[in-house]
């Protein structure tokens, strides 16, 4: 048997200061220990669970996970395969998912994040393909020769 699974002996209270009133109270009191899995973590003073979230269970909070923020980092992923639109709707998504988020106190926040910034990359990478195309158009308009129209 390891001795780190036997629980502590009960250690009494330490004994007041020498003239201090003593109460009979302090040293008739067991000690109370928390039952196994009743241990709830502590919280800032003033500060309660996040609205709509489940009271903390033994491992922690059973939020549930937010589905449009999985969805929007899925279509910021897929923006390889899909295109513009994926991004466009990942977008979309993220925003709708991170609202929902705080209003109903739900778990997913850093993948509606992900796919925002994933969203985001590649509209700004499409924008950045046709500006080149753009300036390589005007550029090639402008030397090959041809008479322009002003």
């Amino acid at each position: 048997m390891d001795p780190r699974d036997t629980p502590p002996a009960a250690v009494p209270p330490v004994p007041p200061a020498p003239g201090a009133a003593t109460s009979a109270a302090v040293y008739s009191a067991p000690l109370q220990t928390p039952a196994y899995g009743s241990y709830a973590p502590p919280q800032a003073p003033g500060y309660g669970a996040p609205a709509g979230a489940a009271a903390p269970g033994a491992y922690g909070w059973n939020r549930p996970h937010n589905a449009l923020a999985w969805v929007s980092l899925g279509l910021g992923i897929g923006f390889a395969l899909l295109g513009t639109i994926a991004s466009i709707a990942a977008v979309i998504c993220g925003h709708i998912a991170r609202r929902q988020i705080r209003e109903r106190g739900e778990q997913g926040d850093a993948a509606a994040i992900w796919g925002l910034v994933l969203g985001y990359l590649g509209i700004a990478f499409t924008v950045l393909v046709i500006g080149f195309f753009l300036l390589i158009f005007a550029a090639a308009a402008t030397s090959s020769g041809v008479p322009s129209r002003l």
